[in-house]
């Protein structure tokens, strides 16, 4: 048996294969040590030199939080606050005009605040869109 028929007997083509596969996988192997010589010749070079790494600073501690209970002012803190702004419009007014006041005076929980003096009857709807003032309560 001599030729192709002698390989294909005698497993020529797997052998063919791996040869091949393994002179790729060196290939590929000495040109990444090829591409990053320079890293390892920089180690080498400064073997003998111990850099001085930058302190670090500690990580910091959680501090424990301390729950403080917060809450929304009474409708009658609320009145305080709200009826200059009030007096400011012309009644009837739109929600929208005293939330717009209430961002130009940079109030917290102007939607919050709104609804609890609606809930405590001292802005009164209209049934049109518009509120007004109710002086009996709301002083």
């Amino acid at each position: 048996m001599f030729g192709i028929e002698n390989i294909t007997a005698n497993n020529g083509w797997a052998m063919a294969v791996v040869g091949a596969t393994t002179v790729f996988i060196g290939l590929v192997a000495l040109s990444i040590v090829i591409s990053q010589i320079h890293k390892i010749l920089e180690v080498w070079e400064n073997r003998n030199k111990q850099e001085a790494l930058p302190a670090q600073p500690p990580p910091p501690q959680e501090k424990e939080r301390v729950f403080q209970e917060q809450r929304l002012p009474t409708a009658r803190e609320l009145c305080s606050i709200y009826r200059p702004l009030v007096e400011q419009l012309k009644e009837p007014f739109q929600l929208v005009q005293l939330h717009e006041k209430t961002k130009e005076m940079d109030l917290p929980h102007a939607h919050l605040s709104i609804k609890c003096l609606q809930d405590a009857d001292i802005l009164v709807a209209q049934g049109d869109g518009t509120f007004i003032w109710n002086k009996q309560k709301g002083n």
